[in-house]
């Protein structure tokens, strides 16, 4: 199984959220990710970090990334804040057998 590590991009987005997108050199999908976030956000979703994923990965589903899957990490302290850490794969969670 491939070392996902080298495609690996962590952004900060308001909100206090940090992304990670894999692969984070495929133009495409970074600018998919970043158009369904906006959109997420305008919807007003971001301060429910599982909500916000769900509607995100819903979006990207239908943008034309049916693998991608958004895994959320946040710590007491983190949901308290409304901050999240969000994993974005184009082709689905370690594992898969995909991609």
């Amino acid at each position: 199984m491939p070392d996902d590590t080298e495609n690996l991009q962590s952004t900060r987005i308001r909100g206090h959220l940090r992304t990670e997108l894999v692969p984070w050199d495929d133009s495409d999908f970074v600018t998919k990710y970043e158009r369904c976030h906006e959109q997420v956000v305008r919807e007003g979703l971001l301060r429910n970090g599982p909500r916000a994923a769900a509607g995100l990965e819903e979006l990207m589903r239908a943008a034309g990334y049916p693998r991608v899957s958004v895994e959320v990490e946040r710590t007491v302290d983190e949901a308290l804040r409304h901050a999240a850490r969000w994993t974005v794969r184009r082709d689905g969670p370690p594992g898969s057998g995909r991609g």
